[in-house]
């Protein structure tokens, strides 16, 4: 994610990602930020492919298409299935695309044998988001809490964590109910999370 991080900040682009994982809130959150640094909120040299086995001709012709008064043109290609079964002509197609096409993949299974991922490794990067361990997702938490003027001890981020479960999606839900629960507040107490949590059932 590093790279990832590095690319968008010096909007510096690779033509090919692939993000993928068990962890969709991370695929979705890079996802929009590639867009967004890619694009700039562009529609005209955006093209958006969604659900198993898109058409490879259109995907190809799409990417030949030099963009219109911008840098980059951005495809991006979701669900695909075609890292679960190759596609031969777009594994074929890739080092020949031109620079001024970027083409993102937002994946939820993946064979590592397989050629379509083996050309994105040679050509761009291969992010896979894992599940963040207790500490990662503390500290995540702990971040969006401050930018919203909350602080909290480790022991009631423990009880929070605890209460969620390790899915980003939901941290982020029940974050928003202890942020509007605590208005007017500063710290944030085990009685807070504990009278707004709902606790995840594993």
């Amino acid at each position: 994610m590093q790279t990832l991080n590095q690319d968008i900040k010096e909007k510096s682009f690779k033509k090919i990602y692939l993000l993928y994982g068990d962890e969709p809130f991370l695929v979705g959150s890079y996802k929009k930020k590639l867009r967004e640094a890619i694009t700039g909120g562009d529609t005209m040299n955006f093209n958006y492919f969604e659900g198993k086995n898109p058409d490879v001709k259109e995907i190809i012709s799409l990417a030949d298409t030099m963009p219109f008064f911008a840098e980059k043109r951005l495809i991006l290609v979701e669900d695909s299935g075609f890292f679960k079964a190759s596609s031969e002509a777009l594994a074929s197609y890739l080092p020949s695309m031109p620079d001024t096409t970027c083409i993102v993949f937002a994946e939820s299974q993946v064979d590592k044998r397989n050629k379509l991922y083996k050309m994105v490794k040679e050509l761009g990067y291969a992010a896979e988001m894992q599940r963040q361990d207790t500490a990662q997702l503390a500290r995540w938490a702990g971040g969006i809490l401050a930018r919203e003027g909350r602080k909290i001890t480790g022991r009631t981020m423990e009880l929070f964590l605890s209460m969620t479960g390790d899915d980003m999606e939901n941290i982020r839900m029940e974050l928003e109910k202890v942020i509007s629960y605590t208005m007017g507040k500063e710290v944030i107490t085990d009685d807070d999370v504990k009278a707004v949590c709902t606790v995840q059932v594993t």
